[in-house]
């Protein structure tokens, strides 16, 4: 797959070229109907807690941010690490600060390496759908709140941020983009599963199946060797 990287304007774009649109609208990203192993690279997005972006790497000359991904976890875990990290000098912390510290202190359930210009093309992806189905996205509720995101301060002028930002600002960019959306799909995809959708949202849709493939963990298939 060819990824493409704008860098003449620091800002959303606003009127996507056609190459973009097709990029978005591409077969490459339609999930295949086909059953799914164990040795599946294919996570469901509700399983997803969420993804931190916290480091980056070179390999044949290529610069990779590595995305921890979390997956959820069970009441009883969740409530078993609560009381661990209440007895330690991490209890003085602020709320906000402790789930920082304790997230800090997991283990990914498994990571996935993507360049910066893969992050912009799935912010671009995103654009480009909502601007080919305006009609749709003025009366769906869900769009509404994708348009939000996309159009959040946080999540502008990529490249200035890029060229002039701290390492962490860049970590923390990609990291809440990429939230953000998965926030939005898994609601909107449990929020389904118990009421009654008359019309399904095509765009919602479409960007579940990006991020999917954005997040699609890869590895080298077992020799069979323990």
């Amino acid at each position: 797959m060819s990824w493409t990287t704008n860098t003449t304007a620091p800002q959303v774009q606003t009127t996507p070229s056609s190459s973009t649109i097709d990029a978005a609208t591409s077969s490459s990203f339609t999930l295949a109907a086909k059953t799914r192993n164990r040795s599946s690279p294919f996570v469901p997005l509700q399983r997803l807690e969420c993804v931190r972006v916290s480091r980056n790497i070179r390999r044949s000359g290529s610069r990779f941010y590595v995305a921890d991904v979390f997956l959820q976890r069970s009441a009883t875990r969740c409530r078993l690490s609560e009381s661990v990290y209440r007895a330690s000098p991490a209890s003085q912390l602020s709320p906000l600060a402790m789930c920082d510290f304790m997230m800090a202190e997991r283990e990914p359930d498994f990571v996935v390496e993507r360049r910066f210009s893969e992050f912009r093309w799935l912010r671009d992806g995103v654009v480009a759908l909502i601007r080919a189905n305006g009609g749709h996205v003025s009366t769906c509720v869900d769009c509404q709140e994708l348009v939000q995101v996309v159009i959040a301060s946080k999540h502008q002028y990529w490249t200035v941020r890029r060229l002039f930002g701290s390492k962490q600002q860049r970590f923390a960019l990609l990291s809440a983009f990429v939230n953000d959306l998965l926030a939005l799909t898994t609601s909107a995809t449990r929020g389904s599963l118990t009421t009654i959708v008359v019309e399904s949202c095509i765009v919602r849709e479409r960007v579940a199946e990006m991020l999917h493939e954005f997040l699609k963990r890869s590895f080298q298939p077992s020799l069979g060797i323990i």
